[in-house]
């Protein structure tokens, strides 16, 4: 094992040095402070033997009597006890290894509170609303000195609902061709028959058509139908692109055709080939991603990759009501840079489906009432997350 001792001015200093010496399987073995900065011990690991290389062909040589009595152990035995206690030792300086560079982060951590409280209480305090690190230390990277103690609420809150892309339209009062796209149970089919009875309010209804190309969900057209009839609209099947395509030339002279498509999961196989042949069938189609805000962060990005393929134009999350948290979906809609066009948050038709720019403030509001519900995080978490941010860059 390999030890060299480190000073720098500051841990993440150290650390750096500690990278660029001895790569990042270096093991850090002490801490301590000293006069200007603090010192670290760290160790590399010697690798592990490769394999003996098989012995040349050679005349079989009776084994020395001490290799085979008198108490003593044939040499391949010798050596497979050697190589068992040497990946022993090695588990146990790889544990050693994790527990030392957890209690550094919480050291590196203790130190940004109490270089900066205010950035540590604003990462704190956004980490609750269910935000993801990343975007955590993007908005609160942002603040620089605007951030102050009586500001560790308000000015984050500002900064996340800032960084929130919002459509500056409202998208189907000019009419056109919309598809709502997004996985099964996200609200689709009910989203669709919001928006036209969303625009019914102000344009005729005449105006409206509505296309049904999920072919696969027992039921779907009888759903879309359903609300057809109710909106006194026609209601259309097209079940691949050549058939999308000429209905879509039938309904040329329609202000605003709304497209309902088959619900996939984002790992679904088929999923690419059915948004290729949603967007080859007419230049005229704009595409909506509908994305459930109940679902967890790490999904929620999934479906928003997933989904990326068939290029929306805008997103519109689904089902707010239902969630509880919000700080997943803010930073899916802040990861990918996608416009949020609607918010619904209820199955009343037309009532729960709004235009998402006049609501940025109640989504942030809405997110930290959903906050009290969730479980703080607990330092450790926070050291393990934040521990190398800057806080300086902060203050």
């Amino acid at each position: 094992m390999k030890i060299r001792r480190f000073v720098a001015g500051d841990i993440r200093e150290a650390m750096r040095q500690v990278r660029e010496a001895l790569g990042p399987d270096a093991v850090i073995l002490e801490t301590q402070r000293v006069e200007g900065g603090i010192e670290l011990a760290a160790a590399i690991d010697y690798p592990e033997p490769a394999p003996m290389p098989a012995a040349a062909a050679a005349p079989a040589v009776p084994p020395p009597a001490a290799a085979t009595g008198g108490g003593g152990l044939p040499a391949p035995v010798t050596a497979l006890a050697d190589e068992r206690e040497f990946r022993r030792l090695r588990e146990e300086v790889h544990s050693l290894r994790e527990l030392l560079e957890s209690q550094l982060s919480r050291l590196a951590w203790n130190d940004n509170v109490r270089r900066n409280a205010a950035a540590t209480a604003a990462m704190r305090n956004l980490s609750r609303l269910g935000v993801t690190p990343d975007v955590v230390r993007d908005v609160v990277g942002r603040l620089g000195t605007g951030l102050g103690e009586r500001s560790v609420w308000s000015a984050p809150l500002k900064a996340l609902e800032q960084s929130i892309p919002f459509a500056e339209d409202d998208l189907i009062a000019a009419g056109g061709v919309f598809a709502v796209v997004g996985p099964t149970g996200v609200g689709k089919t009910t989203t669709i028959a919001k928006l036209a009875a969303r625009y019914a309010l102000t344009g005729a209804l005449s105006d409206i058509a509505l296309v049904t190309t999920d072919t696969f969900r027992i039921g779907a057209r009888d759903q879309l139908e359903t609300f057809g009839e109710i909106l006194g609209t026609p209601v259309y099947q097209a079940g691949d692109s050549a058939r999308l395509a000429e209905v879509l030339r039938m309904l040329a002279g329609r202000r605003l055709v709304l497209i309902d498509t088959t619900g996939m999961g984002q790992r679904d196989v088929r999923l690419a080939r059915q948004l290729s042949w949603l967007a080859g069938a007419d230049p005229r189609v704009k595409v909506l991603l509908a994305l459930p805000a109940p679902t967890q962060t790490a999904a929620l990005q999934e479906i928003v990759d997933a989904f990326m393929v068939s290029r929306p134009s805008a997103c519109i999350l689904t089902k707010t009501d239902e969630a509880t948290s919000l700080g997943g979906a803010i930073s899916a809609l802040i990861r990918s840079r996608l416009p949020l066009a609607y918010v619904t948050n209820g199955q009343r038709v037309p009532e729960d489906l709004h235009f998402a720019r006049p609501r940025q403030t109640w989504l942030v509001k809405s997110a930290l009432e959903l906050m009290s519900r969730q479980d703080q995080m607990n330092e450790d978490d926070m050291a393990e997350q934040f521990a190398e941010v800057h806080v300086d860059a902060c203050a």
